[in-house]
C-alpha cells in the first residue's frame, strides 16, 4: 500500500502542467517569426549586402533550427523549448528516448513545421487570388478553392483536437500532452536531477582558464546563452502585447526617397506599363502594380521590380478605389 502511494505520489509530481506544455509550445512558435524580423530589417535596410536573408531565410532557420533541436535532444532527449522550461521526452512507458525517436522528435519539430509553413504561404496567395477574382473555373482553379476548403479544415479540426487532448491531459485520461506526441508514443516529463557541474562565469572569474575548454563547460555556455536570448525574445512578445508594437510585424524602415522612377510610371502599372488592372501596392517600396503582374512577379523574384527591395507576394495590400 505504501509502495502503490509513493509511486502515485512520484508520479504526479513528474507530471508537467499545462501551463509549461503551453509555454513551452508558445516559445517554439516564436523563435521563426522573432529572428525573421532581424532578417527582414537587415535585407530591406541593406539589400545589397543581405537580399538573400529576405529570399532564403526560411530554408536558413531549418538548417540552424535542425543542427539546435537535434543538439537538444541527442544532449538532454528534449527540443530547445522543452528544455527551457525544465522538461524532458521520454516513452510512454517511462523509457529513455531510442534513437527512432530522437530522429522522428526531430521530423516531427523541425521539418514538419517548414513544409507547414510553405503550404500556409500557398494557400494565403490562393486566398488573395480567390477574393479578387483572379481563380477561374476550370481544373487548376477548382483545386486551389478545394485547397483553401481543405486547409481551413484541418486547422480547424487540429485545433479541436489540441484543446480536446489538454481537457484529456488536465483530467488525467491520457500522458500524452499534444496530439503529436502522442502520435510517435512520447510523453514530456520532469528529468532526474543531475549533479551539478561548475558554471561557465563562475570558472571564467576564479581564474580557471585551463578548465574553461572542458566540452561539458562550453555546452552549458552556448545552452546559457540561447536560454537568455530565449527569455529576452520571451520578454519582448509579453511586452509588445501592451504596447502598440508587435515583436513579430515586419521591419520599420524609413520611406523610400523619391526618384525619377515614379514619373515614368505614373497612373500605370511598372511591370505591363497598362492602366492598373486591380491596383495593389507593394509597401516597401511604394509603386502600384497590377495584382496579377505583382503576384506573379514576386513569386518568381522575390522583390521589387523597381527598386529591387526585398517582398513576398503575402506583402503586398490591395487598393480598393471606387471604380
Amino acid at each position: 500500500m505504501a509502495e502503490n502511494a509513493a509511486n502515485f505520489t512520484f508520479t504526479s509530481q513528474n507530471k508537467p502542467s499545462i501551463f509549461e506544455i503551453i509555454a513551452s509550445k508558445s516559445l517554439n512558435d516564436t523563435l521563426h517569426p522573432a529572428l525573421q524580423k532581424i532578417a527582414l530589417f537587415l535585407a530591406t535596410n541593406c539589400p545589397q549586402k543581405f537580399n538573400w536573408l529576405g529570399k532564403y531565410y526560411d530554408e536558413l532557420f531549418l538548417l540552424l533550427n535542425c543542427g539546435l533541436q537535434y543538439g537538444y535532444l541527442r544532449n538532454y532527449d528534449a527540443t530547445f523549448s522543452e528544455n527551457f522550461y525544465g522538461l524532458k521526452r521520454v516513452l510512454d512507458n517511462d523509457n529513455q528516448l531510442t534513437s527512432h525517436h530522437r530522429r522522428i522528435s526531430l521530423l516531427f519539430c523541425v521539418f514538419l513545421p517548414y513544409f507547414k509553413r510553405k503550404l500556409d504561404e500557398k494557400v494565403a496567395l490562393y486566398r488573395l487570388e480567390n477574393a479578387d477574382g483572379c481563380l477561374r473555373n476550370n481544373f487548376e482553379g477548382r483545386f486551389k478553392k478545394l485547397l483553401i476548403l481543405s486547409h481551413s479544415t484541418f486547422e480547424i479540426t487540429w485545433g479541436l483536437l489540441t484543446v480536446y487532448n489538454y481537457i484529456q491531459y488536465m483530467s488525467h485520461q491520457t500522458d500524452a500532452q499534444l496530439p503529436i506526441l502522442q502520435l510517435i508514443d512520447v510523453k514530456l516529463a520532469y528529468p532526474e536531477p543531475l549533479p551539478e557541474e561548475p558554471s561557465f562565469w563562475s570558472l571564467l572569474f576564479k581564474g580557471h582558464l585551463a578548465d574553461l575548454w572542458q566540452l561539458n563547460v562550453l555546452k552549458n555556455a552556448i545552452t546559457s546563452t540561447f536560454e537568455i536570448g530565449a527569455f529576452f525574445l520571451q520578454f519582448l512578445q509579453a511586452w509588445s502585447t501592451h504596447q502598440n508594437y508587435n515583436v513579430t510585424a515586419l521591419p520599420t524602415v524609413k520611406p523610400p526617397m523619391l526618384d525619377g522612377k515614379a514619373r515614368n510610371y505614373q497612373n500605370k502599372c511598372p511591370i505591363c506599363l497598362q492602366f492598373w488592372k486591380i491596383p495593389t501596392v507593394l509597401p516597401v517600396s511604394g509603386y502600384v502594380f497590377c495584382f496579377p503582374c505583382i503576384l506573379r512577379y514576386l513569386r518568381e523574384n522575390q522583390k521589387c521590380p523597381v527598386t529591387s527591395l526585398p517582398a513576398k507576394p503575402l506583402d503586398i495590400v490591395r487598393i480598393y478605389d471606387n471604380e
